[in-house]
């Protein structure tokens, strides 16, 4: 359920809290959770009771466990139980706490924590939590893996026949599940029972796919019920799922004076209808601080307009509204979209709040759909970011919903280009360098830039370009464009890479590439579990032109490399002309999913990608 994955990310954010985590081998987990669909007749719903029980097993000596559990105004903590071999710990007293992101304390997200000490080798730590989720939409999944090994684990369901829930078995594939199905005839349920055996921990991987891509969990997929003399109605369809989101759109109260007031000082003087459009996107890019909290269990209300406005943050619900508020104010048929990133497996083929994690603007215009994503605060109209290129995306529109997807862009969106002019000067090489920036590699320079105190963007920036190495001296620098998200940003300096040129009996030992992207790209087979997924797509060009020194030739230059795929490509060319030496390079990352089953022909790839870098170019006087 989402739960879990909050839970997760809690658990994440609580290790400074609380005693480091252990390593993986430290300790292990036995479980049994149980999750039972009962009516309530005082409150005339159904909800779920959970009942979490697992027992940690220590492998060593000294082992302390952090416990974090995440609950809302959805899901209540009825009841916490812990037992160290057999004993209640002294001292034993779980914190309960708002969750809060920096000085932010927005979310109805609370967390329930302790740490678990367990003294010796086999030492056993028995927690239970014993909680009701209020409403079954909110209950999307089960997880079979932790962060720590699973010996054994049993997930049952108790389902009475007068509840309608699919319950859809995800990642089961090489892993030992068993599944057997029973019949309560006291209590008219079905029972389900899931039993599984040697879960391997969770491997946590840079540039790993999302959870729900990995690990074998449940999807609970909760369509109706007939009960108490009622008939509640879930999400057996998108139609349901986008008739809850209507009901929570509904209920935000926007203050349509001060929306529509901030709209025309935005746009004032402004005659072109892109133009005006452009300002009111820029400015919720550049004046909206993004805050990704959730503002209820799942996230999916929005604030009002009015309010972001006033506090300048507001998580991607909030900044979606703010966007469409303001561009509707000005008379432009603007709506809110649902998606799911590319962090998830889900789309809209599935009916439940576990599809998405993300919201959006839409906008048609003269016939196309423009999707406003404010959140991404350096990308400009019609660029999109990787995380959520080919998406499925619900937009709203009146009573009936259109479901679209984002667009896919080639790696040219994204563009990271370099043209030096360079010339030997004992030995180094000096000259002057122009570099331009599109797409998501502008994003993340700007991104990294704006983070920092204005006085030191130059000083961040020259450390940047002159790739970390005091040997490659940056002076005279200018950079434009780096408060205008609408072109390109641009950089032009002076370079003196120091110790480039190596001299040796009057022969010129030259190295052209000081940056050597991907050098160090080989993925260690051995150690990663997962596939491999790169930020965004990558386009890389480098253009060098060296001036021959007077008196010189040029003697060798290393073989071109000429590696093409549908995945991936590398081009290192060099190209004598008279008086000059042209270095070329193209590094084109297109499909940004590597499967583990590439790695191999990643590696020999980068293994001659490194090999030509690491060639030198040779000048000798014309004379020898």
């Amino acid at each position: 359920m989402i739960k879990c994955f909050v839970a997760l990310c809690l658990y994440l954010a609580m290790v400074n809290c609380v005693k480091a985590a252990p390593a993986d081998s430290s300790a292990s987990i036995s479980s049994k959770h149980n999750f039972e669909f009962v009516y309530n007749n005082k409150t005339n719903r159904v909800e779920v009771k959970e009942s979490l029980n697992d027992v940690y097993t220590s492998n060593t000596f000294n082992v302390t466990l952090p416990v974090v559990e995440g609950y809302n105004d959805e899901v209540t903590i009825d009841e916490v139980k812990c037992m160290v071999d057999y004993r209640i710990p002294p001292k034993f007293k779980p914190e309960y706490s708002y969750y809060s992101i920096g000085d932010v304390f927005y979310s109805d997200e609370r967390i329930c924590y302790f740490p678990v000490y367990l003294p010796k080798t086999g030492s056993k730590a028995n927690v239970t939590f014993n909680e009701t989720i209020l409403d079954p939409r909110y209950f999307t999944s089960v997880y079979f893996s932790e962060s720590l090994p699973v010996t054994t684990r049993e997930i049952t369901f108790t389902v009475p026949r007068w509840m309608k829930v699919e319950l859809r078995e995800m990642n089961f594939a090489g892993y030992n599940i068993q599944k057997a199905v029973t019949y309560n005839s006291k209590a008219d349920a079905d029972i389900y029972t899931y039993t599984a055996q040697n879960i391997p921990a969770n491997k946590s991987e840079e540039n790993s796919p999302g959870p729900t891509y990995l690990y074998p969990h449940i999807m609970v997929l909760c369509k109706s019920a007939t009960t108490g003399g009622q008939s509640f109605t879930y999400f057996a369809t998108i139609d349901d799922l986008y008739g809850w989101y209507k009901t929570l759109v509904k209920e935000i109260k926007n203050n349509d004076a001060v929306i529509a007031t901030r709209a025309k000082e935005l746009t004032v003087g402004l005659t072109n209808d892109m133009d005006k459009i452009k300002a009111v996107f820029y400015f919720v890019q550049d004046n909206i601080r993004y805050i990704a909290f959730e503002n209820g269990m799942a996230g999916f209300k929005p604030e009002s307009a009015d309010e972001v406005l006033r506090k300048k943050y507001g998580d991607c619900k909030g900044m979606a509204n703010l966007t469409k508020s303001l561009l509707t104010s000005l008379g432009y048929d603007a709506h809110l979209c649902w998606l799911g990133t590319n962090h998830i497996a889900y789309d809209y083929t599935t009916p439940s709040m576990a599809v998405d994690n993300h919201m959006i603007c839409a906008l048609n215009y003269k016939g196309k759909t423009i999707f406003l994503d404010a959140t991404e605060t350096y990308i400009g109209i019609n660029e999109y970011a990787e995380r959520i290129q080919g998406r499925q995306v619900l937009i709203e529109n009146n009573d009936k919903y259109i479901l679209a997807r984002i667009p896919m862009a080639a790696a040219a969106q994204n563009f990271d280009a370099e043209t030096s002019k360079l010339e030997v000067a004992g030995t180094a090489l000096t000259g002057s360098v122009t570099h331009i920036w599109k797409g998501e590699d502008k994003e993340e320079v700007l991104s990294g830039l704006n983070s920092i105190k204005k006085e030191r963007s130059d000083e961040v920036l020259v450390k940047y370009l002159s790739n970390g190495n005091n040997d490659n001296e940056i002076k005279d620098l200018n950079i434009t464009s780096i408060y205008n998200t609408d072109t390109d940003l641009s950089a032009n300096y002076k370079v003196n890479f120091k110790n480039a040129v190596s001299v040796f009996s009057k022969a010129y030992y030259i190295d052209l590439d000081f940056r050597k992207e991907f050098i160090n790209s080989a993925i260690k087979i051995d150690e990663r579990k997962h596939d491999y997924w790169f930020d965004y797509k990558t386009n890389i060009t480098k253009a060098t032109e060296l001036t021959i020194p007077a008196g010189y030739k040029v003697a060798a230059i290393p073989a071109p490399l000429n590696i093409t795929n549908a995945d991936y490509e590398f081009h290192i060319n060099y190209e004598s002309k008279p008086g000059v030496l042209i270095y070329k390079k193209s590094i084109l990352i297109k499909n940004t999913h590597m499967a583990a089953a590439k790695f191999n022909q990643w590696n020999k790839d980068i293994e001659l990608l490194a090999k030509t870098y690491n060639e030198n170019v040779t000048l000798k006087p014309v004379t020898e």
